[in-house]
């Protein structure tokens, strides 16, 4: 089951509802632990979560606390809570904005994926300039692939240009060769979002994919699509594509 996310969520109590319905037996009875760790009665409960009741924002935060949030989580789900409570259009929209930093802030993937590597500038300048680069850095970590030869034949490149991609990669660090081949030491690379590179980097790999396109087979999968959305489908959009490429990278280190 995917992880249930408060980010994905304008209204506290429609996400508090959900997360206790994957509790066992469909959560039956979470109503009553939930009114013990907030001090109130289950009737209560009852009120906010199916009529015009709010939670106060210290009952919000022993609720939070209750489910397990962390504390970005907890924030956001105050957030919700404050700007439901809200009781001028200027303390609403106030808020409202600080909801949509915080989705923003949270889709940040370095952040999200924990991804510590940085690179000097000038490498960055180079193992940007072509896809080339990436693709053979990648590659090593496939035991098929961990030659001169198996790269050359698997990419369709010059041998000179892969033999000159692995020493690039083997003078900076990225990977270092054995008797039994090249092997990964750097397996997570992360260009901030206000780099000048990141254009060029984007732009590398969509040109390539175009070649995919051209080349077509069975087992690929393309989609292109054009759609108007409204603001709340766009963050939402954005955050489900966010949690989707988080478990798609935490599955893939296995792999």
């Amino acid at each position: 089951m995917k992880k249930l996310s408060v980010f994905e969520f304008k209204d506290y109590k429609v996400f508090l509802v959900q997360w206790m319905s994957r509790a066992p037996n469909e959560g039956r009875g979470q109503r009553k632990f939930l009114a013990e760790a907030v001090g109130c009665q289950t009737p209560f409960i009852t009120h906010v979560l199916t009529g015009d009741y709010h939670f106060s924002l210290e009952q919000a935060e022993a609720c939070a606390r209750w489910m397990g949030l962390s504390d970005s989580d907890t924030e956001f789900f105050l957030l919700l809570v404050i700007k439901q409570r809200a009781g001028t259009k200027n303390l609403e929209s106030f808020i409202g904005k600080k909801i949509s930093e915080r989705r923003v802030a949270q889709a940040n993937l370095k952040q999200r994926l924990q991804i510590s590597d940085v690179m000097r500038i000038e490498d960055q300048l180079a193992y940007y300039s072509s896809w080339h680069f990436a693709a053979i850095h990648i590659a090593c970590m496939v035991p098929q692939l961990q030659t001169v030869e198996a790269l050359q034949k698997h990419f369709g490149l010059p041998l000179n240009q892969v033999i000159s991609a692995l020493e690039f990669l083997t003078e900076h660090g990225f990977i270092h060769q054995t008797k039994a081949g090249y092997r990964v030491l750097k397996s997570a690379m992360h260009l901030e979002s206000d780099s000048p590179l990141l254009p060029q980097h984007h732009s590398n790999w969509r040109l390539h994919a175009i070649e995919a396109i051209n080349r077509r087979k069975n087992t690929d999968l393309f989609y292109s699509g054009v759609a108007s959305i409204s603001k709340e489908d766009y963050e939402w959009l954005r955050e489900m594509l966010s949690q989707f490429l988080e478990s798609a990278i935490e599955r893939v280190k296995v792999s």
